[in-house]
C-alpha cells in the first residue's frame, strides 16, 4: 500500500494536471504513471476508459472531481474548497462549466486541431477551429467578467475551480487564436499568469512542448 497518491493517466491531460496540482498545493508528493485511456497498469483501470485514476492508501478512485475532493479532504494543508455555501456553489458551477462547455471549445475544438493534429501528421481542420474559436472568445469574456469582480472564480480565495480551468488556458495560449483572444481580456490573463506563477503549476507543467 503506497503512502503517496499514485496518479495514472497521460501527462498532457488537463484533468491529470489538475489532480497533480491539488497534490502540490497540499504539499503532498505523488507518483505519476503514464497510462492511456482504456489501459490497465498494475491492476488499476478506469471502468469507462478515461483518465485520471488514483490509488492511495488502498483505495482506487476515478473521475477527476471525485479525486480532487477526496485529496483535499484527506491531505493536510490549506483547503481548496470554500466553507461558504454560495462560494462552494460558484466553485461547483465553474468546475461543471469547464468540463461541460469550455473543454469542448478550447481543447477539443481548438487545441486538438491546432496543436495535436500536426503532431499526428494531419492538417488542422480550419473550419472546426474557426467555429470553436468564436465560441471560446465568448466564453473567455464571461470568465473575464467574473474575474473583474472577484480575485478567483469562486471568490477571494483560490479553489479547485481555478485548478480545473488553468490548464485549459495554458494550452489555448499556445495557439494563435487563443493568444489573440486572451489579449482581449487582460483581467483573465492576469489571473492565469498568477496561477501559472505558483509552484504547484510550475512543478506539474507537462514536459511535452508543442
Amino acid at each position: 500500500m503506497s503512502d503517496r497518491p499514485q496518479i495514472f493517466g497521460i501527462p498532457t491531460s488537463t484533468y491529470c494536471w489538475t489532480i497533480r496540482m491539488v497534490c502540490a498545493e497540499k504539499g503532498q508528493d505523488h507518483d505519476f504513471f503514464e497510462m492511456i485511456p482504456g489501459g490497465v497498469l498494475d491492476g488499476v483501470r478506469h471502468p469507462f476508459a478515461r483518465v485520471p485514476v488514483m490509488r492511495y492508501r488502498g483505495v482506487v478512485i476515478y473521475e477527476s472531481l471525485a479525486i480532487a475532493r477526496y485529496l483535499d479532504r484527506e491531505l493536510p494543508g490549506p483547503s481548496l474548497q470554500p466553507a461558504d455555501s454560495f462560494e462552494t456553489a460558484r466553485m461547483d458551477q465553474w468546475i461543471s462549466a469547464t468540463s461541460d462547455y469550455l473543454y469542448d471549445s478550447m481543447i477539443t475544438g481548438l487545441v486538438t486541431q491546432r496543436l495535436v493534429a500536426p503532431l499526428d501528421g494531419q492538417l488542422p481542420n480550419e473550419d472546426v477551429i474557426s467555429e470553436h474559436s468564436a465560441i471560446m472568445r465568448e466564453q473567455l469574456g464571461v470568465i473575464d467578467e467574473i474575474l473583474c469582480r472577484s480575485r478567483y472564480l469562486a471568490g477571494g480565495t483560490m479553489t479547485l475551480a481555478d485548478l480545473f480551468l488553468a490548464p485549459l488556458i495554458y494550452w489555448i495560449e499556445k495557439t494563435p487564436e487563443g493568444e489573440e483572444a486572451l489579449d482581449m481580456y487582460p483581467t483573465l490573463k492576469r489571473w492565469f499568469h498568477g496561477i501559472a506563477g505558483r509552484e504547484s503549476f510550475k512543478a506539474t507543467t507537462p514536459a511535452i512542448r508543442v
